[in-house]
């Protein structure tokens, strides 16, 4: 006789077993995914935190740099100003003592046998018709005009003309004290530029019956040195 053993209980109890293990398992896992994800956010939400603290500092600082160049360019803006303001001083200081001196140039530059009838200036520009005995007359004038120098102790009348590679010139100073000194030529500007004879025309006078030449001469006057 043979004994038969039913092992359908002894299954069951291990698939039973076998699920709980299973589950317990996957609450481990999940446990972990969870605990795993918890750590992850946590320091996600603290480098942001600290990125946002980062920023905030840094709009703190470019607000200050801002208020800094706005106080900055204020100030330039005042000495732009300022320095305009000077500049227009300066201009009304030289445009009233410049006609004086250019006077002055004209008297010096004349020779004793020319003679100004007419005389206009505009804008620095300057229009000279007059009259004299001859050609070499008016041009002695012409290199007279040419001559006239300003030096920092004032005006002055070129002895030697410049050379090319020449660092000095020498000048016969036009003030109360006179005296000749040399000047670097970088100290000195010319007082008359782009001279230009415009017209000679030789006549007789009707008084006298000489000859004189009338002559036209225009030129820039730098006198607001």
């Amino acid at each position: 006789m043979m004994i038969r053993i039913n092992l359908l209980p002894v299954r069951a109890v291990k698939k039973r077993e076998a699920g709980k293990q299973i589950l317990a398992l996957f609450a481990v896992v999940l446990v972990a995914a969870l605990v795993g994800n918890y750590f992850w956010y946590d320091s996600r939400d603290k480098e942001r935190a600290h990125n946002q603290e980062h920023l905030t500092q840094m709009q703190g600082r470019i607000a200050e740099l801002e208020k800094v160049i706005g106080e900055v360019n204020n100030i330039t803006k005042r000495k732009k100003e300022v320095e305009d303001k000077l500049k227009i001083l300066e201009d009304l200081r030289k445009g009233r003592s410049g006609p004086v001196r250019m006077m002055d140039a004209l008297a010096t530059s004349t020779p004793k046998k020319v003679w100004l009838r007419d005389f206009e200036e505009k804008q620095n520009q300057v229009r000279l018709v007059g009259s004299a005995l001859s050609n070499d007359d008016v041009a002695e004038m012409m290199r007279a005009l040419s001559s006239v120098v300003w030096t920092p102790k004032g005006m002055g009348r070129l002895v030697e003309q410049q050379k090319r590679d020449a660092k000095t010139s020498r000048v016969e100073l036009l003030s109360t004290e006179g005296g000749i000194e040399d000047f670097p030529v970088g100290d000195i500007s010319l007082f008359f530029t782009n001279i230009d004879l415009k017209k000679t025309e030789q006549k007789s006078t009707t008084t006298t019956g000489l000859k004189l030449v009338d002559f036209e001469i225009s030129l820039a006057a730098n006198y607001a040195i």
